[in-house]
């Protein structure tokens, strides 16, 4: 029986540490965060993302995109229904996994936020099934320029509820340096 469980967990850790080599690395320096819509939940629903005040685009279905950015502390948020938030401090050279959830809504989908961190197997090993499947979108290519004016009351307002959600106590996920993939 030892020896059973013993292979068990010998071949799941090939396996995450196999798919682990599918993630792409970072500019020297930058940290790379995968956002990774992991059900066909609310398919046709588009999630907006965000990094601070900063419009990342958007995207629907299951489905994923990889934001590279500078290392530090970063909010990301996204929306739909409601509004999601992860309070994230990142490390130079560093790849990160963040599940986003459809749950059900009142009128559409909305969105639930999960750092998966590295000692999480399944949800590493289900977040890299996704990631091996397809190419990630290419929001970084798209240009919201036109979009980011649209939404600039929309940002405001998402960025008072995040104060708001603060000053209330209300938990906010979080994403540790330490929950990297790499």
């Amino acid at each position: 029986m030892h020896y059973l469980f013993v292979f068990v967990c010998v071949m799941l850790f090939h396996v995450v540490n196999s798919d682990a080599q599918q993630l792409a690395s970072p500019a020297d320096g930058k940290s790379l965060v995968y956002f990774v819509r992991s059900t066909g939940t609310g398919a046709l629903v588009n999630f907006k993302y965000f990094d601070g005040e900063a419009y990342l685009g958007k995207f629907s279905g299951l489905n994923y995109f990889v934001y590279e950015c500078d290392p530090g502390n970063h909010l990301f948020w996204v929306t739909s229904e409601n509004r999601e938030f992860v309070e994230a401090e990142l490390l130079p050279d560093k790849v990160y996994i963040i599940e986003v959830r459809p749950t059900m809504g009142a009128v559409k989908a909305a969105v639930k936020l999960f750092p998966i961190g590295p000692e999480d197997l399944k949800g590493t090993a289900r977040m890299n099934k996704i990631i091996a499947k397809k190419a990630p979108l290419a929001l970084a290519d798209k240009d919201f320029s036109g979009e980011e004016e649209s939404l600039s009351f929309f940002i405001e307002n998402g960025m008072k509820k995040y104060t708001s959600d603060k000053e209330k106590g209300k938990p906010i996920a979080q994403l540790p340096g330490s929950f990297f993939h790499n």
